[in-house]
This record gives structure tokens, C-alpha cells and sequence, in this order.
């Protein structure tokens, strides 16, 4: 099983406000996942409104608008988003104050891409691809 690594390529951000501890596992990890695939599907099909519409307005601030075509473009690139893909949670991570929900994203070729993004106040306060 490949696991592609996306150093660099990563459009991220991490604000430092406070992030409570989750709330009720079940709703936290279903709002993640749904944030998560439409995040993705953004990234696919260079949308930067899609992609930021679930974000804090911190998160919203790191990420810059007019760059964010040509960013997206290269992630897929290297991992082709345009192409079907399945989105599977795995688990979470405790970081500190920060819960980070962690995916399995399973390419059309099979390879496979961990992703990660976390929530304050049910607004995505960051997303990584790992």
C-alpha cells in the first residue's frame, strides 16, 4: 500500500484560540467528516469559497485567496482529487487542547493519503494533508 507524502504542500492553518474539548464524539466526527469532503472536493475543483466555507474566520484569514487555484492545483497534482476517491475516519489525535480528526483518503489507483483537520466551535480551524 503507497502512501503519497505531501510535504510543503500542505494549505493549512492551526489558529491558537482555545479549542474546547469535543463535544459528543458522534456529532463532532460526523460534521469533521462532512467538512472534510467538502474540503477535498474544493481542492478538486479549485473552489475557494467551497473550500473555506466551513472554516473559522482565522483559518479563512491564513488562507490567501488568490493563491489558492494554483496551490490546489499542484496538490492534485500529486494527489488527483478530480479522480473518485473514498474518504474513511480513522481516528483522533489530542494535541494539546486541539482534538485533531485523522482520515484515510483512498485514491482511484489505490494509493492511499492521510488527512487531518481539526474543529473550534464546529468551524474548521485547521486542515493538513499528511
Amino acid at each position: 500500500m503507497k502512501k503519497l507524502m505531501c510535504a510543503g504542500l500542505t494549505m493549512a492553518a492551526l489558529t491558537m484560540v482555545g479549542l474546547p474539548a469535543a463535544r459528543a464524539a458522534t456529532s463532532e466526527t460526523a460534521l469533521a467528516t462532512t467538512d472534510m469532503k467538502q474540503m477535498l472536493g474544493a481542492i478538486a475543483h479549485p473552489d475557494y469559497s467551497a473550500f473555506v466555507a466551513p472554516a473559522s474566520d482565522g483559518f479563512k484569514a491564513s488562507v490567501d485567496s488568490k493563491k489558492f487555484e494554483a496551490q490546489a492545483q499542484i496538490i492534485d497534482s500529486k494527489i488527483p482529487l478530480a479522480q473518485p476517491y473514498s474518504v474513511k475516519f480513522i481516528t483522533t489525535q489530542k494535541v494539546g487542547q486541539f482534538i485533531n480528526y485523522i482520515f484515510e483518503v483512498t485514491l482511484h489507483n489505490g494509493d492511499q493519503v492521510l488527512t487531518s483537520l481539526n474543529l473550534d466551535a464546529g468551524k474548521v480551524a485547521g486542515f493538513h494533508l499528511l
